[in-house]
């Protein structure tokens, strides 16, 4: 990268930085990364973001300094810098693990654990799902819940979600955590006859009729028909009958 490039990557004119950022495209010099991220941030200008978005997706050099430099971006509270961070590690596959593991996943701030889950959840493969499993024992619920949110995306590993699922769910308690459940098992399609039995006892356990409405709701997923009266009854308890009712319809069509 010569002197006349690195200049107009620190001018204060933004279409000079952009321009600049542009014309370094093929560049594989590691050192071009360092000074496009610094160009990104101090710039703030959503042309110079989208030209520095353009040159690291397309960035042909040493895949470990992108990695390591583009995690950075986290360390600013603006969206859409976290959020091209997440958009180019995601990209990368498999390649970013290592760094996002330990910049992200090991972090005390539950904030980078849930963006290490939004970046994993776009990678989908196997070992980005073992550290996913690994986040859906956090110890914040957020995190968790984002967790098994995220297990849907992960449709080429039904079998071993589906393992993971029935490992915690007895550990399941509270609405939110039930809604989370129902919509990873019915948005991920996870007909596993596997689920049910554990789903039924959860059920049996169950007080509140709200969270009774949910795990009634996977049981009708699952092909559950004996239960199809009482959970009728549970949802006139709150005034969700209809909405059972179309349960019943639409997931036994």
């Amino acid at each position: 990268m010569n002197e006349e490039v690195l200049k107009k990557l620190k001018s204060e004119n933004k279409n000079e930085v952009r321009d600049a950022i542009l014309s370094l495209a093929g560049e594989v010099d590691p050192n071009t990364v360092s000074a496009v991220i610094e160009a990104v941030i101090n710039s703030k200008s959503k042309a110079v973001l989208e030209a520095g978005k353009s040159f690291f997706l397309s960035y042909k050099g040493n895949p470990e300094i992108l990695c390591n430099e583009i995690v950075k971006l986290f360390n600013y509270p603006e969206p859409k810098l976290r959020q091209t961070a997440i958009d180019i590690l995601s990209s990368r596959g498999e390649t970013c693990l290592e760094v996002i593991e330990k910049n992200l996943v090991d972090n005390k701030d539950y904030n980078m654990r849930k963006f290490a889950l939004d970046i994993l959840a776009n990678i989908k493969t196997k070992k980005a799902l073992n550290i996913v499993e690994k986040l859906i024992d956090d110890e914040n619920q957020n995190v968790r819940m984002s967790a098994l949110e995220y297990l849907r995306n992960f449709s080429e590993f039904k079998s071993e979600v589906t393992n993971i699922i029935l490992r915690i769910i007895p550990k399941l308690t509270d609405t939110y955590e039930l809604t989370t459940l129902a919509s990873t098992i019915i948005y991920g399609e996870l007909k596993d006859r596997r689920l049910t039995q554990p789903i039924m006892e959860k059920l049996r356990n169950t007080e509140e009729p709200i969270n009774k409405y949910w795990l009634y709701k996977i049981l009708i997923f699952l092909g559950e028909k004996d239960i199809h009266e009482e959970a009728i009854k549970n949802g006139e308890l709150i005034g969700m009958k209809e909405d059972v009712e179309k349960d019943i319809r639409i997931f036994n069509s």
